[in-house]
């Protein structure tokens, strides 16, 4: 940990530099005559070398190697995508990073770009993650807090999402920034142990290969949350839902938060790559009788919703999970648990909320960066026997996150 000396993350394009040119040293001494000499005891010195090789038989050995040397370069070259090709020519300012073969996939030889904060890799894009031990205990406090206002009555439980980039990314771009999972670990390590932490990483990278992350958007997809839902089921000790009884629908040509921040005046329509390579919104119809109450942003009251907004479409389509984000979404259902719950979100909780509908009597849902209030005054009045606060990796480690959560304390 701690590679990056700079408090939580910021998107930056060009922040770290991977070498660079160097200017070789101005001036000079010596004259003519001495570049004679040195030339001459060169000369002399090369033939000795050429005689000695020709003897050894070292020419043939050495053309081997040079000829394996330029297949292997003519066949990255062949390999590369399209895709690659187009982030050169729309990017040429863009910082990127030379790949080289991965022994895992040796015929996948993909170089990643960095298209102004984003990097594109495999026609995907990706955060980077600048989080350090500094901003994860800072966290980590935070939520101690939050579990000591609300007392020994109310179970709370944080759940650290990781990002794409911690399954996604190949080993040869792990260095691009910090490691997400050691900064997980130190939030974990360093709350209160009164407070259940959730640890989904494991699940994630078991299901690496399946759709769990959008390639256009930060956010992970309704089936990466679902892996972290189950998690939170075992820890929270409810049965929770199977996915594959649930009835789905879709959205099609996705093109999210990733791809738009890389839009400029010059490229309006963004990167081509992630714009070529839209991903699909896939929801589940959670079962059961619910009602949905929503103060949505820029209103000054709220109205009766669905549960999803599947009518959400473009840029927008992730809003189709409770309606994106909001100052809160109250969810009263027909179970009979006796439990309730509150989850204190970040985008990542947009799409796993949902499925909590199935196991509790009331799912209360607020975002610290729009709701208004004291959500622990709230908390207590309403007699919710749940806390979740859930953030991702990238929020959890910015000081904005820890002014917003601090902000609905008071």
């Amino acid at each position: 940990m701690g590679r990056r000396s700079s408090y939580g993350y910021n998107y930056r394009s060009h922040s770290y530099g991977y070498g660079g040119y160097r200017r070789s040293p101005s001036g000079g001494g010596g004259g003519k005559k001495n570049i004679i000499i040195i030339v001459s005891i060169c000369t002399v010195i090369a033939a000795a070398a050429v005689a000695l090789c020709a003897y050894f038989g070292v020419f043939g050995k050495n053309a081997e190697i040079s000829s394996e040397k330029e297949s292997s370069v003519n066949s990255t070259a062949a390999s590369e995508t399209q895709s690659s090709v187009d982030e050169k020519s729309e990017a040429s300012k863009e910082s990127s990073v030379e790949s080289s073969v991965q022994s895992s996939t040796p015929a996948k030889n993909i170089k990643g770009t960095f298209d102004g904060n984003v990097f594109v890799y495999d026609k995907q894009g990706y955060e980077i993650f600048y989080g350090t031990d500094e901003s994860a205990k800072k966290y980590a406090s935070t939520i101690t807090e939050i579990k000591n206002s609300l007392g020994s009555n109310v179970r709370v439980y944080s759940m650290v999402a990781p990002t794409h980039g911690l399954f996604g990314l190949p080993d040869k771009y792990k260095d691009l920034g910090n490691d997400e999972k050691e900064n997980i670990d130190m939030i974990y390590s360093s709350v209160d142990k009164s407070v259940t932490t959730i640890d989904v990483t494991k699940s994630l990278d078991s299901h690496k290969n399946e759709y769990t992350y959008f390639k256009t958007d930060h956010n992970w997809t309704a089936l990466g949350a679902y892996y972290a839902y189950k998690d939170f089921c075992k820890a929270a000790g409810v049965d929770g839902l199977d996915i594959k009884k649930l009835s789905s629908g879709e959205i099609k040509n996705f093109t999210g938060s990733l791809l738009v921040s890389t839009k400029t005046e010059k490229k309006p329509n963004g990167n081509k790559v992630l714009a070529a390579n839209p991903d699909t919104v896939k929801y589940y119809d959670i079962p059961g009788n619910h009602t949905c109450t929503l103060l949505e942003n820029g209103k000054d009251s709220p109205q009766e919703v669905s549960l999803l907004a599947t009518f959400a479409e473009g840029s927008n389509a992730y809003s189709a999970f409770i309606w994106g984000n909001n100052p809160y979404m109250d969810i009263k259902t027909d179970k009979k648990t006796g439990r309730k719950l509150c989850i204190i979100k970040d985008s990542y909780g947009c799409a796993f909320a949902p499925y909590t509908v199935n196991d509790f009597d009331e799912v209360y849902i607020a975002d610290p960066t729009y709701y208004d209030g004291n959500i622990i005054d709230f908390i207590k009045k309403n007699k919710y026997t749940d806390v979740l606060i859930l953030n991702s990796v990238m929020t959890a480690n910015t000081q904005v996150r820890l002014d917003e959560l601090k902000s609905i304390l008071k």
